[in-house]
């Protein structure tokens, strides 16, 4: 069937090269379309799940990641003084890899190394500008610069902001604002003493009345930190980049400066602090439209409060894969089966995503308080089973 049923995949993020992949495993041919350039990379941090690495694991490729990213043990829940309000353990035996912590361009590099090294084609360069019907026996993807690639189906991998989406379902709800600027930035572990060990082995989330600020190991050799600022409309993307480092650098301090070390130091030896709008997807109407389908971000981008976006994205990859390869190319069985199985779950998901940012407001100190003993009494009694409903979710590939 490899040489008879060909897919174009667009998007060379983490999603794309993923699919692209698990095609080669189950013996399709496909062909990677990136926009960006191949000097760009994708930027930002990323709690990496179980769920996730598992699927890393079934290409091979775990001990790769796991050289580049920081092994997670537990995630901590602390007030703005440091008093611990609760703690998950993320025990890697219980659900067959560790949760990992790294830059999202450590993700895409393993997975597009790997790429290069099963000589699977990968094109930068390529913004899909149209997409068109092949006469009814195939599909065409017409970029800017005026090239064409035609396969049996086009598996839309682009992110949130999706141009494959725009073009085969314009009438798609368009991504939502969710009311949080994210800001944050990566260091050198050396930079800041007071960062232990067990800072780095440990998501630590930290709710008080200035706000939520989280921290954990990085990629090899650093730590990261992220914070949510509130807000009722997004920033522009003139005003995005017209921040300076300084400016962020100083708003934070003067936000989070009282609350407990390491967190003001860890700004203050930040040389580069980003801020992003945060947009999900709930829900669209449907995934897939002819022999276009799309996964990851493009079909239900997720907001990083739920920890689960890069993961999804893997599981997505592999289980279409497995069905394209399991209907023998008949993709239309295999992009109902595909919607049918995975909707419930990731929408899900992304509710409790939206879920989590509303616990991350700025209140005043007494709601706070109210806010702090809820967090605890909640995820003492059902922190545990929460997380096992993410984690334990396994794609079986035979």
């Amino acid at each position: 069937m490899g040489d008879k049923f060909h897919v174009l995949v667009i998007g060379a993020g983490i999603a794309g090269p993923a699919m692209a992949l698990f095609l080669k495993k189950a013996g399709l041919t496909c062909a990677i379309y990136e926009a960006r350039s191949k000097a760009e990379s994708i930027g930002g941090g990323l709690g990496f799940a179980p769920n996730g690495m598992n699927v890393i694991a079934a290409l091979g490729l775990d001990d790769r990641l796991k050289a580049r990213g920081s092994p997670v043990v537990e995630s901590t829940f602390r007030d703005e003084r440091g008093r611990l309000l609760a703690r998950l353990p993320a025990d890697a035996a219980r659900y067959g890899q560790p949760t990992m912590s790294m830059m999202r361009s450590d993700v895409a590099a393993v997975l597009t190394e790997e790429v290069y090294r099963q000589e699977i084609p990968l094109h930068y360069g390529k913004r899909l500008v149209r997409i068109e019907d092949g006469r009814g026996n195939g599909v065409i993807a017409c970029f800017v610069d005026g090239t064409r690639a035609e396969g049996d189906i086009l598996v839309g991998a682009d992110g949130i902001h999706s141009q494959a989406r725009r073009l085969v379902m314009p009438e798609a709800p368009a991504p939502e604002f969710v009311g949080i600027i994210g800001i944050g930035g990566a260091l050198p572990r050396t930079a800041v003493p007071e960062i232990l060990p067990i800072h780095t082995q440990s998501f630590t989330f930290t709710f008080g009345p200035s706000g939520f600020f989280g921290f954990c190991g990085g990629s090899a050799g650093e730590a990261m930190w992220w914070s949510n600022l509130p807000r009722s409309q997004p920033y522009s993307a003139d005003e995005l980049t017209s921040f300076a480092p300084h400016e962020l650098r100083e708003q934070m301090l003067e936000r989070y400066g009282s609350y407990y070390r390491p967190i003001p130091d860890l700004i203050a030896h930040t040389s580069n602090i980003i801020a992003l709008n945060i947009f999900d997807v709930r829900s669209l109407p449907r995934w897939h439209d002819g022999r276009v389908i799309l996964i990851g971000d493009a079909a239900h981008a997720v907001s990083p409060n739920a920890g689960q976006g890069a993961s999804l994205a893997l599981e997505d990859a592999m289980y279409l894969a497995k069905l394209l390869r399991d209907c023998a190319g008949d993709y239309r069985t295999a992009f109902e089966g595909f919607e049918h199985a995975r909707k419930p779950r990731v929408e899900r998901i992304v509710a409790a995503g939206r879920r989590a940012a509303s616990d991350k407001s700025i209140v005043t100190p007494l709601r706070s308080k109210i806010r702090n003993w809820m967090i605890g009494l909640m995820l003492r009694l059902v922190g545990i089973p929460g997380q096992d409903s993410a984690f334990r979710y396994r794609v079986q590939w035979e």
